[in-house]
């Protein structure tokens, strides 16, 4: 990691230097500036870089900042404000003083114990934090994701009417209540937890995908009643060996279970009446009886021998344990969980948002040049045009002067003497000469 954090860090403070400590700010629709990326190391230079854009900006994007505070204070004149992405941040506090009218925050990889969801929020994700615990200021939330954190039970949700969307994979979770979630979920993932039981009997009508992969289920038991019209079940990479027998999901489409440690007559009952869904093939070299291409075991007494392979895979666990402290990781047998995470991350994207910044500057610059290359253009258009005036002026200069100098010949071959101005001059001149022309007739 302190080679990739050296970088990132002297490249976005690199850059920072250049933008002389202030934000760089970007408009990413490149029109009315409703969307906009901004770029900076200091979290209280927000406001300034947000000036200009107050009644414009509706989504801010502030990944890869390693911003280890934020405020709502900070993006708290934009007043039009609907989506925040604070992804990517070494944040650590809670957020504070976020508007009402945030329906979007997005604080994936980033270092949180601890979140009140705001009001207002539809859209929370805080992927790959350290949460243990969240909390709700509001009922509003549509769409929940809180993968890969430490929670140990399902978060208080009951009051979250409108959810449609729950993502807890890669949690501690070990029970899982139906009765604690809203009626209004479609989706819920809760794979890669520690869920040894499931429990309720409130009905989850409109709960159509359910993901229980890689937990310790023993039983498909009657709570599963509480989700009728599930369409999407997983539950493969458990320890399931029974259903119970009164279970009927009519609107069953896809089912997955695969390794797990099956009893073929129950499972054989239970996908005879669920004929109709897509099975998910075990591509398994099954050594016991296989059924529906499922790997199962017949066995009279199913949960004894479970109870005896059981203690044979944690005597073989141990073993590979001890190996691998002895000579370290098989590689070639090596397959990576779907919730590990990279510590690196974070100093990635940071290091690519400093490549934004030299980006947006290059950008600007060569706006800039567009600009005063069209200013010189302009300005090369203007004095051609002053020129052509001036032309035409010293045109009409010298046919006055001529003019005023006719105009005094006459006056002097009339007899005037002394000083007047043309205008004068032909007054006078118009005037004797009518005198002159009334005399002649009379």
């Amino acid at each position: 990691m302190g080679t990739k954090l050296v970088l990132g860090l002297w490249s976005l403070l690199c850059v920072v230097s250049l933008a002389s400590s202030k934000a760089v700010v970007s408009c990413k629709d490149k029109g009315i500036c409703r969307d906009l990326r901004i770029i900076t190391a200091n979290s209280d230079e927000i406001p300034s870089g947000l000036t200009q854009y107050r009644q414009s900006a509706e989504s801010i994007d502030l990944h890869g900042n390693l911003m280890e505070r934020f405020s709502g204070q900070h993006v708290g004149t934009a007043s039009q404000l609907k989506a925040l992405n604070l992804s990517y941040n070494l944040l650590k506090d809670d957020l504070k003083g976020i508007s009402n009218k945030v329906q979007e925050i997005d604080l994936t990889y980033n270092q949180l114990r601890h979140v009140t969801v705001p009001r207002g929020v539809k859209k929370f994700i805080a992927v790959r934090n350290k949460l243990s615990r969240v909390t709700f200021a509001g009922s509003d939330v549509e769409e929940l994701n809180l993968s890969k954190n430490q929670l140990d039970r399902v978060p208080d949700i009951k009051g979250q009417s409108r959810m449609v969307v729950l993502d807890l994979s890669c949690n501690e979770i070990s029970e899982a209540n139906f009765d604690d979630l809203p009626w209004s979920l479609s989706y819920l993932n809760l794979a890669n937890n520690r869920i040894f039981q499931t429990s309720g009997s409130r009905a989850l009508n409109s709960l159509q995908y359910l993901d229980l992969s890689s937990n310790i289920l023993t039983i498909v038991d009657e709570s599963f009643n509480a989700i009728p019209n599930v369409q999407q079940l997983y539950l493969k990479n458990n320890e399931i060996v029974m259903f119970e027998k009164s279970l009927i999901f009519n609107s069953l489409g896809t089912i997955d279970l695969v390794s797990n440690d099956l009893d073929c007559n129950s499972v054989n009952d239970f996908l005879k009446k669920h004929s109709r869904a897509k099975l998910v093939a075990d591509e398994r070299n099954c050594k016991a009886d296989t059924r529906y291409n499922l790997c199962c075991i017949q066995s009279s007494a199913p949960y004894a021998d479970r109870v005896i392979r059981y203690n044979k895979r944690q005597h073989e666990a141990l073993q590979s344990s001890s190996m691998y402290q002895q000579h370290g990781p098989n590689c070639a047998n090596y397959k990576p969980s779907p919730c590990d995470g990279d510590d690196n991350k974070v100093y990635e994207v940071a290091n690519a948002a400093a490549y934004d910044v030299q980006s947006l500057v290059a950008q600007d610059k060569e706006a800039l040049q567009g600009i005063l290359n069209q200013q010189r253009i302009l300005l090369g258009t203007k004095q051609t045009e002053k020129d052509r005036i001036d032309n035409e002026n010293n045109q009409l200069q010298t046919t006055l002067n001529d003019l005023t100098g006719y105009i005094g010949k006459l006056y002097q071959d009339d007899g005037f003497i002394g000083q007047a101005n043309p205008a004068e001059q032909l007054k006078q001149i118009f005037t004797k000469r009518d005198g002159d022309n009334k005399a002649t007739l009379e």
